[in-house]
């Protein structure tokens, strides 16, 4: 879908699926497996499967993809992954990007479950977290080091509804040569872009 369309065209037909049937309305696809004709026609599936093929809907189906393509579509992203919970893409976004010896710059204002995340896995593996206050740029600036790979906070943090500066502390971040990963809960990417 070209860029010049509105978010709310983005929504309802970014990523839109038909399948042989042509309906309107795109179709949910609420199964968990697909039939294949032979057990070596699973097998060559499972081993071989292609983007537009779907083998079992852990790895993902029809709706979900439609939903992927939307997401991506919205934030002008390449990709996009859809989790089963936020915590679950909190973790995977994080995890993805870091290595034993990295460095995680984070607002101190967080979801309980994104602080133990913070405060208790990553260190486990290795990875060293140093919190701020959020509303502090110089905080921000003097907590990046060298082997700081990931700079994370939510926008508005959730409970304390802390407004960080998304597009400053961006700046901040990519000046230090950081990913940034922004916590959307409240306000989604139809009304925050950095």
């Amino acid at each position: 879908m070209k860029n010049y369309y509105h978010n709310r065209t983005k929504m309802v037909h970014g990523g839109t699926r038909r399948s042989q049937y042509g309906e309107v309305s795109e179709a949910l696809f609420m199964t968990q497996g697909y039939i294949y004709e032979t057990a070596e026609n699973a097998e060559t599936r499972f081993l071989k499967s292609h983007d537009d093929e779907f083998i079992y809907s852990r790895y993902g189906n029809p709706t979900v993809a439609m939903f992927e393509d939307r997401m991506a579509l919205l934030e002008g992203a390449e990709d996009c992954f859809a989790t089963a919970s936020g915590m679950a893409a909190v973790y995977g976004a994080l995890v993805s990007c870091l290595k034993v010896g990295d460095h995680v710059v984070a607002s101190r204002a967080l979801f309980g479950s994104c602080l133990y995340i913070l405060e208790e896995i990553l260190p486990r593996f290795g990875v060293e977290v140093t919190f701020v206050n959020g509303l502090d740029l110089a905080a921000w600036e003097h907590a990046f080091r060298s082997n700081t790979k990931v700079c994370f906070f939510e926008s508005i943090s959730n409970p304390n509804l802390e407004l960080v500066d998304l597009p400053k502390v961006v700046e901040i971040a990519h000046s230090h040569g950081a990913l940034v990963i922004v916590d959307n809960v409240f306000t989604t990417p139809v009304f925050s872009k950095a």
